[in-house]
């Protein structure tokens, strides 16, 4: 806060106009996919914690459903106007068929969720 560069980042007001563009415009924020949704939190200090109920789910439609489902009720509920991911953070592992069927079902699913919430993909 107490930074006289004009450029540092001291407290986020969407509107502000900073270089010609919105703070807005500059700072995309998005939820990365993996990091909130598919990894169990471990790291270099310790095994991970998370468990999510989908992750329980037989079905791999089903259970990439259920997580995009409580992603996008996140992303809406925190006001991030973007996310991001990986292709098989939506689809899960699997051989290059089975993830090549997935994503034809969850890239529909995906651009409805969208449609919907008004989220989009960063990139």
């Amino acid at each position: 806060p107490e930074s006289k560069n004009p450029m540092a980042y001291k407290w986020y007001d969407e509107n502000r106009v900073v270089a010609g563009k919105t703070m807005k415009d500059h700072l995309r924020f998005a939820v990365a996919y993996w990091h909130t949704f598919c990894g169990d939190g471990g790291d270099p200090f310790g095994p991970g914690t998370q468990k999510f109920p989908w992750g329980n789910e037989a079905d791999a439609i089903s259970a990439a459903k259920s997580k995009m489902d409580a992603a996008f009720e996140f992303i809406t509920k925190l006001g991030v106007p973007f996310y991001c991911f990986h292709d098989t953070d939506v689809v899960g592992d699997g051989t290059v068929f089975e993830i090549e069927k997935r994503m034809t079902t969850m890239v529909d699913y995906a651009k409805q969720k969208q449609a919907d919430s008004g989220v989009k993909l960063l990139w």
